[in-house]
C-alpha cells in the first residue's frame, strides 16, 4: 500500500501536470484552450476545503515524528462541486534541546483544492518530544544500625533501591555499595539517578556501626587532697582535676565523672568534711572502668589577729570644748576570708572634754573574735575672744610719721577671767597712695589674740590719711600796665614785684611765663605765675602788659603740609606732595616768600624709593634774616601688597570618562596701590588637568616685589573609564529572512587605572572583553593553580562563551593548561571556581570519564575540548585578571537578525565603582527607494492607530511621519482582513481624509496600478474589509496618509496638517510550492467607512482656527533647508536675497540656536548632531528685515 507522504506527492505532481497543460494551451487552438475552459467551468468549487488536524502530539525525546507515528491530518471537499482536496504539511522547528532529541514542531498541514489550489485552509498540530520529569526512585533502604566486629568493622548488606524513568534512559550512581565495609560511628549512603536529559532524583540513608574494640580500663590519676577555707568553694576548678588517658591505643577517649560523700558538716556555713569518688569508663564499653578517692576537708579553726592598735590620745578642745579625733584603724588578719573588725566609736567622731575608751572587736565567719583598746583624753578650755579698743582715725600732711605714738595705740581686755592677757597687733591694708610723694590712705587692722588659743581673737579698723587738698592761695601781686616801645630794638623792657603766695603744707614751686625785666614786643602780652605744692594742687594768678608802637621785628609764620607717601617716582614735585603757607609775622611785616630745599633720609630697594625731608622757609621779604622753617617728610616707597578684585572660584570639570580634561576659566584681576609689575601663574585657561584635584596659583607682583596670590582649585571628575562604541551601521535587507544578521567589533575600552599585563612567571596572553589572559611559565596541580591565580590579583580562568572558549585555546601554542572547572565537590557536578552558571561545555570525546575514580579537575586542549585530568597531574595554568568588565544592556547581540528599520546597541563597562555606557544604531534597510512623504505640522491631528491582520498599532503623534519595520504585517493572497484607521486630535475632532498604498510588486514605489489600496474620510474610526489580491510572496511596504481638508494627491506629496505612517507588510501565497506569476491584478480601491461614533462627515466641517496654523512650507518655496529629514547638518539658505540672521526653535517653542551675520550670506550650514530628535521651526531674515519661516525634521 502506497505512504500517505508517496500518495500527497503523486497529487502534487499531477496537479504540477494540469499546471503545464494549461500554460501550454496559451496560443495554441481555440478548440484545444476552449476544451480547457470548459472543463474548468464544469468542475467549478468556490470553498476551500475543510480541514482537521490530529491532536497534539507529545512523546519522550527521539521519538519519530513523521506522522505515521504523530497522526494525520483529515479534510473534506468545501462543497458539492469539489474534488477531494489534496493534504500536505510544513514544520518549523520552534526549539531543540536540551538534550538529543528534544524539541518542538508547529506542523502546519493544508488542505487544497486540486483543481484551484488557492482554494486552501490549514490547521496547526504542535509536536513536542521532550523529558521534563526526574526519575522515579522507590525502596529506598532505610537506617540500620549494626554491630562491630572483632576488627572494628561491620561489612552491610542491603537490597539496593529501584529506579524507573518515564522515558527509559537513566545513570544511576551510588557513594557505597551492598557489603561495602563501615568503621564505627554513622555514614551516609547515597543514590543519584540522572536521565540524558539532565532530571535528576537521589536518595540517601545511613548506616550506623556500634562497638568498641577496647581491653583495657582507662588511666586515672586523681588531683591532691584539698584543705581550704569554708567560703572556697567545691567546683573541681578550685579543688583539682582528674587525670585520664586511654587504656590502650585500641580505646576511645574515656569520659569521666565524680560523686561526693560528706562525712562531717561544721557549725558555720561552707564548713564540710567529703570523699570525692572519681570514675572513668570507655564510652562505648563501659565495663572498662577505673576509679580513684580525692578528701576535700573546708573548715576554719583559728581566731582573727589584731595588730597596729592605736596609742592612747590627749588633744585640746576646740571653741565649743569639743574636738573631732582622728585615727588609723588596727590592721586584722585571718587564716580565711570574711572577716568583720567594728568600733566602739568610729574615727572622725567628735569628743567633749574629758576621757573617752575606745574598743576594736574583729570577728571571722566562723564566730571566733579578737579585741584591742585605747584612750581619748580632751584637755580644759578657754573659749571666749578678747576684747579690743581702737585709737581715733588719724588726717596729717604728705610724709608725716604713721608710727602708732603719732597715729594712736589699741587697748584690749581678756575674754573672760580664765583667759590669759590677749597679745595686740596691727596690720596696714593700703587703699590708695598718691597722687603726691607721701600722700597714702591706709586701714589699720589692731588685733587682740588669746595667747594660748589663737582662734580667739578680736579686730577693730583704723582709717589713717596723709594728705593734702588744698591748693596754694596768691596774697598780693602786679597789675595790669601798659608801656611805650623802644623803636630801636623793637621790644619794652618791664619791671615788676613777684605776688606773695601761701600753703596750707608745703609749696613745690612757683613759676611764670616771663620774668621780671624781661622785653617784651609790641602788643598785648599776658603774664601767668603759677602755683604748685606738694601734692600738685595748683593756683594761678596773671596780670597784663601792653606794649604799643609800629615795627616789623618778627618771623613769618609758616605751616608745613601733611606728610607725603606716594609710589616711588623720580621727582616728586610740591604740586603732588602739598604746598607750605605763611603769613607775616605782625601786621607791619609784607607777606613772606616761600622756598623749601631736599634732604635724603635713605634709599629703599626698589627704583626711584626713597625717603627724604623738604625743608621749607618762609622769609620776609624786606629782611632775610627774618624768616621761619618747618620740616615735611616725604616717602615715595611701596609696602602694599597687590590686591585681587576679582577671584577665580574653584571650577569642577567632568571628564565623562576620559583620563584628564581640560578646564577654562577667567583669569583673575590684581591691582595695586601703584602699578602691577607682573601677573604670572603655573597653569593657563584651556591646559589640559588629570584626574583629582589641582591647585592653580595666580601670583601679582609690583614695582617693589610685593606679591600676593591667590588660589583657586581644578576637580577633575568622572575619569576613569571610557567606553567607545563601533560607528552606527547601515545594512541592506537580506532577501531570504525578515532583516540581516550584522556583526561588529566590540567597543573599545580606555582606562585611566591602568591594568595589569606583566607578572612574574607568567606569559601575557592578550585581552578578551575587559580580561586579560596569563599562562604560567611553570606547571602545577589544580589546587596550588587556582591559590596562585588568586594571589596575584586574579583567578584560575572562567569562561562564559564558547567564542570567549575558542579564544583562549587559539592562545595556548600547542599546550595543554588548566582552566577553574571541576568536580571535585560533587562527583559529575563540574562547576566554576566563582560559581558563574555553565553556559556551554565542550568536552573532548569520552570526556568526562572519571578515570579511576579520581579525575576531579579540567584542562583546556589546543583545540578549544576539555578533558578531566587527574588530581596530581601538574599543567600549565591560564589565570584570568579582570582589567574592567564590558557588558551589552540593549539590542539583540553580536551575530543576530536584525529587523527592518532601526535598532539601538547600547554596551556599559566596569572597572570597581566606574562605569560608562555607549549606543550605536544599527539600521537595516529593507527599501530605501521609498519617496519621502510627511505632515508639516501634527500637533493639532495624527494617525492615531492602524489595523491589519496581526498589527494593531497606536502611536499617537510621531512628528509627521514615522515607519513602523517591527512587526511586520503578515497577510496571504486571497484573504479577507478587516483594516480600521483611527485618527487623534488635540482638541476638535475635525474631518480626515485617508489613504493606503501596498508596493505589491516590490519596486521601492506606490505609483503603480492597483497600489493604491484603500481611501475613506471622516473624524472617527473608519474601517472596512480587504482582500489582498494576488502576487509573488514577498517582504514589501504600506503607506498609510492621513490629510486635513482633502485627500492627499498622491503618495509621495507633503501636506500642511495630518501625519504619514509606512509599515513592512510580508505578503505569503495561499498554496505550497509558490508561483513566479501574478495571480490576479488588483482592481479594486477598498473604501472605508466610519466605524464608531459616527456623524455624517460635511465639507463645510470647522476649519483649523488661524491661531493654530503654523507656518506651512515647501521646499520649493523662498526659504530651502536641507537635508530633510537631517541627522548631523542642516543647510538654510533663501532662493532670492542673502541672510543677515538665523533662529531655530524647538518643538516646544525653545530657542536652540540664534546666528546673526556680519557679512551678507547666501547658504549657512549648522551643525546638529548633539540636538535632541524632533520637529524644528526655522526663522530666517534678509537684508530689508523680511522674515521666511520653515521647518525640519531632526532624525537619528
Amino acid at each position: 500500500m502506497e505512504s500517505q507522504k508517496t500518495l500527497i506527492l503523486r497529487r502534487v505532481f499531477m496537479l504540477v501536470l494540469v499546471l503545464l497543460a494549461c500554460n501550454s494551451n496559451y496560443g495554441q487552438p481555440k478548440k484545444s484552450f476552449n476544451f480547457f475552459r470548459a472543463k474548468t467551468r464544469i468542475a467549478a468549487c468556490t470553498v476551500a476545503p475543510i480541514i482537521t488536524c490530529p491532536p497534539d502530539f507529545h512523546a519522550c525525546p527521539g521519538v519519530s515524528t513523521g506522522p505515521g507515528n504523530t497522526g494525520f491530518a483529515s479534510a473534506i471537499p468545501g462543497g458539492p462541486n469539489c474534488s477531494p482536496p489534496l493534504i500536505s504539511f510544513r514544520d518549523a522547528v520552534i526549539s531543540s534541546g536540551p538534550c538529543v532529541g528534544a524539541i518542538e514542531i508547529n506542523r502546519v498541514w493544508t488542505a487544497s483544492d486540486p483543481q484551484d489550489p488557492i482554494l486552501n485552509s490549514s490547521c496547526l498540530q504542535k509536536i513536542i518530544l521532550k523529558d521534563d520529569e526526574a526519575p522515579t526512585i522507590i525502596n529506598c533502604p532505610r537506617d540500620t544500625s549494626v554491630m562491630a566486629n572483632s576488627n572494628c568493622f561491620a561489612n552491610v548488606f542491603w537490597n539496593p533501591p529501584s529506579v524507573f524513568d518515564n522515558c527509559g534512559k537513566l545513570f544511576l550512581s551510588a557513594s557505597h555499595i551492598s557489603g561495602d565495609q563501615f568503621p564505627i560511628g554513622i555514614t551516609g549512603v547515597s543514590y543519584n539517578a540522572e536521565d540524558p536529559c539532565a532530571n535528576k532524583s537521589s536518595c540517601s540513608f545511613n548506616i550506623t556501626v556500634i562497638g568498641s574494640c577496647c581491653d583495657t580500663p582507662p588511666l586515672i590519676t586523681c588531683p591532691a587532697d584539698y584543705s581550704g577555707c569554708p567560703n572556697d568553694g567545691l567546683d573541681p576548678t578550685i579543688t583539682g582535676q582528674l587525670t585520664i588517658s586511654p587504656g590502650s591505643a585500641r580505646c576511645n577517649p574515656p569520659v569521666y565523672r565524680y560523686r561526693d560523700s560528706v562525712l562531717f558538716r561544721g557549725a558555720c556555713p561552707g564548713e564540710i568534711r567529703l570523699i570525692r569518688i572519681w570514675e572513668a569508663f570507655d564510652p562505648i564499653d563501659t565495663t572498662k572502668y577505673a576509679f580513684c578517692l580525692q578528701t576535700i576537708e573546708l573548715k576554719d579553726d583559728a581566731a582573727p589577729v589584731i595588730t597596729c592598735c592605736p596609742a592612747d590620745i590627749t588633744v585640746s578642745p576646740g571653741i565649743n570644748c569639743k574636738t573631732t579625733v582622728h585615727w588609723k584603724a588596727p590592721a586584722v588578719s585571718d587564716g580565711c576570708s570574711g572577716v568583720v573588725l567594728q568600733s566602739s566609736i568610729a574615727s572622725g567622731s567628735s569628743f567633749n572634754v574629758g576621757t573617752s575608751p575606745i574598743l576594736y572587736t574583729a570577728t571571722d565567719v566562723c564566730g571566733k573574735s579578737a579585741t584591742c583598746s585605747f584612750t581619748i583624753t580632751v584637755s580644759e578650755c578657754c573659749n571666749v575672744n578678747p576684747k579690743i579698743k581702737c585709737p581715733a582715725d588719724y588726717v596729717a600732711c604728705p610724709g608725716s610719721s604713721l608710727e602708732p605714738s603719732h597715729t594712736g595705740m589699741a587697748i584690749a581686755d581678756p575674754g573672760n577671767p580664765g583667759c590669759a592677757d590677749p597679745i595686740i597687733k596691727f596690720e596696714d591694708l593700703k587703699i590708695s597712695e598718691g597722687p603726691c610723694y607721701g600722700a597714702i590712705h591706709i586701714v589699720r587692722i589692731w588685733t587682740a589674740t588669746d595667747p594660748n588659743d589663737p582662734k580667739l581673737k578680736a579686730s577693730c579698723l583704723q582709717s589713717i590719711q596723709l594728705k593734702d587738698s588744698i591748693p596754694p592761695q596768691f596774697i598780693s601781686g602786679p597789675r595790669d600796665t601798659f608801656v611805650s616801645i623802644d623803636t630801636l630794638t623793637c621790644l619794652a623792657i618791664v619791671n615788676w614785684a613777684e605776688p606773695v603766695v601761701l600753703d596750707n603744707c608745703k609749696i613745690a614751686s612757683l613759676t611764670s611765663n616771663y620774668k621780671s625785666g624781661t622785653a617784651f614786643p609790641p602788643g598785648l602780652n599776658a603774664v601767668i605765675y603759677t602755683a604748685i605744692d606738694s601734692c600738685g594742687n595748683i593756683s594761678s594768678y596773671s596780670f597784663k602788659i601792653l606794649v604799643t608802637g609800629n615795627c616789623c621785628n618778627k618771623p613769618p609764620v609758616i605751616k608745613c603740609p601733611s606728610d607725603y607717601y606716594g609710589c616711588p617716582e623720580a621727582n616728586c614735585n610740591a604740586s603732588r606732595s602739598g604746598t607750605a603757607t605763611a603769613i607775616p609775622g605782625s601786621v607791619s611785616c609784607e607777606i613772606p616768600i616761600i622756598t623749601y630745599s631736599d634732604i635724603l633720609i635713605k634709599n629703599y630697594p626698589c627704583l626711584n624709593a626713597k625717603r627724604f625731608k623738604r625743608i621749607w622757609r618762609a622769609t620776609d621779604p624786606k629782611n632775610s634774616k627774618l624768616y621761619s622753617e618747618c620740616t615735611q617728610i616725604i616717602d615715595l616707597n611701596d609696602t602694599i601688597a597687590p590686591v585681587f578684585t576679582y577671584c577665580t572660584p574653584d571650577i569642577t570639570v567632568d571628564a565623562k570618562g576620559d583620563c584628564e580634561a581640560a578646564a577654562w576659566w577667567n583669569p583673575p584681576i590684581a591691582i595695586d596701590n601703584c602699578s602691577i609689575k607682573q601677573l604670572t601663574s603655573n597653569y593657563k585657561p584651556g591646559n589640559v588637568f588629570p584626574a583629582g584635584t589641582t591647585i592653580v596659583v595666580y601670583s601679582a607682583y609690583d614695582h617693589c616685589g610685593n606679591i600676593t596670590n591667590h588660589s583657586f582649585k581644578v576637580t577633575v571628575l568622572g575619569n576613569g573609564l571610557k567606553i567607545h562604541c563601533p560607528p552606527n551601521i547601515t545594512v541592506d535587507k537580506d532577501p531570504n529572512v525578515n532583516g540581516a544578521i550584522v556583526n561588529w567589533n566590540h567597543p573599545n575600552v580606555t582606562t585611566c587605572k591602568p591594568c595589569k599585563d606583566t607578572i612574574p612567571g607568567f606569559v601575557y596572553m592578550g585581552t578578551y572583553l575587559g580580561n586579560r589572559y596569563f599562562c604560567s611559565r611553570q606547571t602545577a596541580t589544580w589546587p596550588d593553580a587556582k591559590y596562585i591565580c588568586e594571589s596575584v590579583g586574579g583567578k584560575l580562568c572562567v569562561m562564559n562563551s564558547l567564542d570567549e572558549n575558542q579564544w583562549v585555546a587559539s592562545k595556548l601554542m600547542g599546550q595543554t593548561a588548566y582552566i577553574g572547572l571541576h568536580d571535585s565537590r560533587i562527583e559529575g557536578l563540574f562547576e566554576w571556581i566563582d560559581g558563574s552558571p555553565i553556559l556551554f561545555t565542550n568536552w573532548y570525546a569520552g570526556q568526562p570519564n572519571d578515570a579511576n575514580g579520581n579525575q576531579d579537575y579540567v584542562e583546556l586542549i589546543p583545540d578549544g575540548t576539555w578533558n578531566d585530568q587527574y588530581n596530581s597531574t601538574t599543567r600549565e595554568f591560564i589565570c584570568k585578571m579582570p582589567c574592567y568588565t564590558l557588558k551589552q544592556i540593549e539590542g539583540p547581540p553580536c551575530g543576530s537578525l536584525f529587523p527592518c528599520g532601526t535598532t539601538k546597541v547600547t554596551y556599559v563597562a566596569y572597572q570597581g565603582s566606574v562605569s560608562d555606557t555607549c549606543s550605536f544604531y544599527v539600521t537595516v534597510n529593507c527599501n530605501n527607494t521609498y519617496c519621502a512623504s510627511k505632515g508639516s505640522d501634527c500637533s493639532i491631528m495624527w494617525i492615531q492607530c492602524v489595523k491589519l491582520a496581526n498589527v494593531d498599532n497606536c502611536s499617537g503623534p510621531n512628528g509627521g511621519y514615522k515607519y513602523f519595520p517591527n512587526p511586520c504585517i503578515e497577510v496571504i493572497t486571497g484573504q479577507t482582513y478587516n483594516l480600521c484607521l483611527t485618527p487623534g486630535y488635540s482638541g476638535t475632532a475635525y474631518t480626515a481624509y485617508w489613504k493606503v498604498w501596498i508596493d505589491f510588486n516590490g519596486d521601492g514605489d506606490f505609483e503603480d496600478a492597483g497600489e493604491l489600496f484603500a481611501y475613506g474620510n471622516g473624524n472617527t474610526r473608519i474601517c472596512g474589509n480587504v482582500t489582498i489580491p494576488g502576487c509573488t510572496p514577498k517582504s514589501t511596504r504600506m503607506r498609510v496618509s492621513m490629510s486635513y481638508g482633502s485627500y492627499p494627491p498622491n503618495s509621495c506629496c507633503n501636506f500642511a496638517y495630518g501625519e504619514v505612517e509606512d509599515y513592512c507588510i510580508n505578503i505569503a501565497n495561499n498554496f505550497n510550492g509558490g508561483t513566479n506569476s501574478l495571480i490576479s491584478e488588483n482592481k479594486t480601491i477598498y473604501r472605508l467607512l466610519c466605524a464608531e461614533n459616527c456623524i455624517d462627515a460635511k465639507s463645510e466641517d470647522g476649519a483649523i482656527p488661524s491661531d493654530q496654523q503654523s507656518s506651512f512650507f515647501e521646499l520649493n518655496d523662498q526659504l530651502v533647508a536641507f537635508p530633510n529629514p537631517a541627522t548631523d547638518n542642516i543647510s538654510v539658505a533663501l532662493k532670492t536675497g542673502m541672510l543677515r540672521s538665523i533662529r531655530i526653535f524647538n518643538n516646544q517653542g525653545k530657542q536652540a540656536e540664534y546666528i546673526q551675520f556680519d557679512d551678507e550670506l547666501k547658504l549657512h550650514t549648522i551643525t546638529i548632531r548633539n540636538w535632541p530628535e524632533g520637529l524644528y521651526v526655522i526663522q530666517a531674515e534678509d537684508l530689508n528685515g523680511k522674515m521666511y519661516n520653515g521647518k525640519f525634521e531632526l532624525i537619528r
